[in-house]
């Protein structure tokens, strides 16, 4: 099973950004990305651009699944 992620961006160049944890991420199928914006990541491929509320949401309800795992 395959399983995206929500990662920021840290920066651009002209093929790849760097994610804030330092992934190369390729940016072919989502347009306009810039520095700060929250990206869907899937196998280092940004797949969709969320907001900053929906990422920090999925974040959110990704540790509670991932806490109760754990337990």
């Amino acid at each position: 099973m395959c399983f995206a992620l929500p990662h920021k961006v840290a920066s651009v160049s002209n093929s790849k950004i760097v994610m804030e944890d330092g992934r190369k991420v390729d940016f072919a199928m989502v347009k306009s990305v810039k520095k700060g914006d929250w990206l869907l990541v899937q196998s280092n491929l940004a797949v969709d651009k969320l907001t900053e509320s929906q990422a920090k949401l999925m974040r959110s309800a990704i540790k509670e699944v991932s806490s109760g795992l754990k337990n």
